[in-house]
């Protein structure tokens, strides 16, 4: 899962320090294996959040270039979403199959 870094509401911050005594900088992003629940209100979950859901083993959307910078989502070999850019696209593989559905429903092509 992707977090980034925030100052807690209501206070300025310049951010937190590591346990290497670095600081982290707010804005910060990183990638870590579960929530720092430790760091409560100094962080924001961006993407990969699989907390209660199942492991997606076999999807049936996949994500497929066409080319100029563009992509689209398939299921079952059969586009089903419009041309997508690759920020658009990021973090789709770390969804749920329901949350995956949900983005092809925002996305979906026009008819």
């Amino acid at each position: 899962m992707r977090i980034r870094i925030k100052a807690p509401a209501g206070l300025s911050s310049s951010g937190i320090y590591g346990a290497d005594g670095k600081e982290l900088a707010i804005g910060t992003e990183l990638d870590v294996e579960k929530e720092p629940t430790d760091l409560v209100g100094r962080y924001e979950v961006v993407s990969g959040s699989t907390e209660g859901k199942e492991p997606v083993l076999n999807s049936a959307y996949a994500v497929e270039s066409k080319g100029g910078g563009y992509s689209v989502i398939t299921k079952d070999g059969e586009p089903v979403t419009k041309g997508l850019r690759k920020d658009d696209l990021e973090g789709f593989d770390t969804l749920s199959e329901e949350d995956r559905a949900a983005f092809v429903e925002l996305h979906k092509k026009d008819a």
